[in-house]
């Protein structure tokens, strides 16, 4: 009898469930040491070093919250960051308009050459960042194409400097960026959506516009959530766009924060302005996970 219960879980141990289980276990190995050492590790080392002190050019291994401390206590720095929130949501919004209908257009309306489509919205992905800063400079620039466009049409007579090196400068570049990381998550989202629900609305009566407002668009609410957080977060910690396309008006928290690394040299400092910035980043995360997973849940 004991030799039958042994053999019992010796098969149980070896049935296909538990290899399947064992192997999806042995696979995630790399994934896991991967993401502990690219984003665990290095956001231990600035929670650490930000509880350090700079003494001149020296780092003192003292704990102390003053890092911290003099955030709340310089008031440019917490204004600094309730601006780039202001910018950043600003952003989000304005790319999230801009990428909603693209989306629905190429998800829901094209039949022919919709990959082709796609693979042209986030081509962009592919060019070095530099590059299109670059390019974006030239086009707001006082000889870029909308100044040279006015003065061909007559409308002004010498070249604005309103374009460039302001906050306005500075979302539309980041909204430009920000377009195919809101564009994905829609374009999946709403390609998700079943064709038979959409039928079944307008064969109980509903016109195209309720169905796009009480099926489509609540159906499509966990991409509009994912993209509105990846271009928040990306708009909030930029400070490239910002150091090269914002002037003294247009700089951020993430030119602040740059600056303690760099010229600075207060890693601790910096450290400590970084860690708030990533724990804000976390709770929009999180936020959006909640939302985000909740599939459908807003279709009454």
């Amino acid at each position: 009898m004991k030799n039958v219960k042994s053999s019992t879980k010796q098969l149980a141990f070896y049935s296909p469930k538990n290899i399947n289980n064992a192997r999806s276990f042995i696979l995630g190995i790399p994934i896991t040491v991967w993401l502990v050492l690219i984003v665990l590790v290095p956001v231990l080392l600035m929670f650490i070093m930000s509880f350090k002190q700079k003494s001149g050019y020296e780092i003192l291994n003292v704990f102390t919250f003053n890092n911290y401390l003099e955030f709340f206590k310089n008031e440019t720095y917490w204004k600094l960051l309730l601006k780039s929130f202001r910018m950043a949501f600003i952003v989000s919004i304005v790319a999230i308009i801009s990428g909603y209908p693209l989306a629905y257009f190429i998800s829901r309306r094209l039949r022919k050459f919709r990959n082709f489509f796609y693979m042209l919205i986030i081509t962009p992905l592919w060019v070095s960042y530099l590059v299109r800063i670059i390019a974006w400079r030239t086009i707001l620039g006082n000889r870029g194409l909308i100044n040279t466009a006015l003065l061909n049409l007559g409308i002004i007579k010498e070249p604005l400097s309103i374009f460039l090196y302001n906050q306005v400068s500075v979302v539309i570049t980041l909204t430009y960026i920000a377009i195919p990381f809101v564009f994905i998550p829609l374009y999946t989202s709403l390609e998700k959506i079943p064709n038979n629900i959409i039928d079944a609305a307008r064969d109980l009566g509903a016109s195209e516009f309720n169905t796009f407002i009480n099926v489509i668009f609540p159906l499509s609410l966990p991409g509009l959530v994912t993209g509105f957080m990846l271009s928040f977060i990306i708009a909030l910690g930029d400070y490239i766009i910002p150091a090269q396309l914002g002037g003294n008006t247009g700089i951020m928290y993430g030119n602040v924060v740059w600056a303690q690394f760099g010229g600075a040299f207060n890693w601790p400092f910096g450290s400590a302005l970084g860690f708030i910035l990533f724990f804000i980043a976390a709770i929009v995360l999180i936020i959006a996970q909640i939302f985000g997973s909740k599939e459908g849940i807003f279709v009454e």
